[in-house]
């Protein structure tokens, strides 16, 4: 199982050049979130050296512009393209997938989206006080379960415990966006011992984490922490 991730930003600089977002690509056929816009998407794609024609549906984490931007450039010129959105993303974001010729699909409840790639359906978290859908992804590695992430809304340790409760079996691995970039220092290590407490002993945080954040969890985590950039791959 290979994980390449296609685009990241979420430095304060890079929101002025309309660079922020989160795209990953999962096993060559499932591409988690589309980043901001579809011109850097589609130049990462290309320089990832991405074969379009095997990917075979695109899944939103939330219904944020820096996760589903990328997707209106996508789906003109992938008409018919499975879209997974959170049940509860807003009508028009769905209204605009189908005017798009995407063919809409919703995870109530556990979805297989192929062998060892699960969609266990969203959980509610809050962004500047107000309700946000979010979902994940679930891979079954050879070391053990992987939890993949967008932004964490819901908070990436209920996350984790979410995911325990419903596979019955610890979390390896937590890959993506923490949304800890606004966190203290104190708040940081708490999530850092508590996820190291759940189990999790494989962390690669990307996007809206924020750096010291980033810095927090290598400390902690040690060897353990993996630090990924736009065009790595890595192997489950």
């Amino acid at each position: 199982m290979e994980i390449t991730l296609i685009a990241s930003g979420s430095r304060p600089w890079e929101l002025w050049f309309g660079y922020w977002g989160l795209s990953y690509l999962l096993d060559e056929t499932i591409l988690f979130d589309t980043f901001a816009n579809y011109c850097v998407l589609a130049r990462k794609l290309r320089r990832s050296k991405v074969d379009l024609s095997k990917i075979k549906a695109v899944v939103l984490s939330h219904d944020h512009w820096d996760h589903t931007g990328g997707l209106w450039g996508f789906l003109k010129e992938h008409r018919g393209m499975r879209v997974y959105l959170p049940p509860s993303a807003r009508e028009s974001s769905k209204r605009r997938v189908a005017d798009l010729g995407g063919h809409l699909l919703a995870a109530h409840e556990m979805k297989a989206l192929k062998e060892n790639i699960l969609l266990p359906g969203e959980m509610i978290g809050s962004f500047n006080g107000k309700a946000i859908a979010e979902q994940f992804i679930v891979i079954k590695a050879e070391k053990g379960l992987v939890v993949l992430v967008g932004c964490s809304h819901p908070g990436i340790v209920s996350i984790v415990k979410r995911a325990k409760e419903l596979f019955g079996a610890p979390i390896y691995g937590v890959i993506g966006g923490l949304h800890l970039m606004h966190a203290t220092t104190q708040e940081v290590y708490a999530c850092a011992e508590a996820l190291k407490n759940e189990g999790v002993s494989l962390i690669a945080p990307t996007h809206c984490t924020g750096r010291k954040a980033e810095l927090i969890f290598k400390k902690v985590f040690g060897e353990g922490y993996v630090p990924m950039r736009e065009g790595q791959m890595v192997s489950l």
